[in-house]
């Protein structure tokens, strides 16, 4: 009897440990699951794991995390993803309410302001103001983060609002913070290239193919290496010319 008895422990034990297991794998998704998934551009296993959460009862960090995926989906994403858009627009909005003093905030407001822009150049006449001013904010409240520092040093480099020499100190910043980031190198090398220096610039592209880069940005990291690819070649044979 104590031998079954025995037996009986064991295998319910072990039904709820598979339980568990089956539990923890299909909505166990953690943060930095949702990262990786964005971050390689699956939208669908992007959509399985936002669709598998509850907006308002995750942290503040993923919420955030949330919103900035939606709005991903929005710029490289297939089907109809306005949806994801305005999903990512009212998560948005809501963080502002919710946490106005957050760097990811601002960073999100100002990526998701971004994104329209990205999808209808136009635009830029209506979010230019709101997305310098939300990207700002996000350097104020997150001066230590890497991602404010980028973001404002590429607005203030790629857009006709910008001011280079915000461009550079921004950029170097982020670069400081985070010598891992793939297209920090990128964007320092155009900056470079402005100024009409292009060792520094040859330098900057040709770390950006030697850098790991982060796991967590895979087609980033790609983009980024291609692009340095191409700007190699032309500076090199502006270099030349000379």
């Amino acid at each position: 009897m104590e031998e079954l008895v025995t037996q009986l422990k064991k295998f319910y034990f072990n039904l709820f440990l598979l339980w568990l297991f089956i539990s923890m794998t299909a909505f166990g998704y953690s943060l930095n699951d949702l990262k990786m998934a964005v971050g390689e551009r699956d939208q669908k296993k992007v959509l399985e794991i936002l669709e598998s959460l509850d907006f308002k009862s995750v942290s503040l960090d993923f919420q955030c995390e949330i919103a900035f995926a939606y709005t991903e989906i929005y710029v490289w994403g297939n089907g109809n993803v306005k949806k994801y858009q305005k999903l990512a627009h009212e998560y948005a909005k809501y963080l502002l309410e919710k946490a106005p003093s957050y760097w990811k905030t601002h960073y999100v407001v100002a990526m998701v302001l971004s994104h329209y822009v990205q999808r209808n150049v136009f635009l830029a006449l209506v979010y230019a103001n709101k997305i310098f001013y939300h990207a700002e904010k996000a350097v104020e409240y997150g001066d230590n983060q890497y991602l404010t520092h980028l973001l404002y040093g590429v607005l203030n480099l790629e857009t006709p609002f910008g001011d280079l020499n915000k461009a550079g100190y921004h950029l170097k910043k982020a670069l400081s913070l985070n010598p891992k980031h793939v297209y920090t190198y990128v964007e320092l090398g155009k900056y470079y290239e402005k100024l009409g220096k292009y060792e520094k610039a040859l330098e900057m592209y040709k770390k950006a193919l030697e850098v790991e880069g982060e796991k967590n940005w895979k087609y980033i990291n790609i983009e980024g290496r291609e692009e340095a690819t191409k700007r190699i070649l032309e500076v090199e044979k502006r270099c030349t010319e000379k």
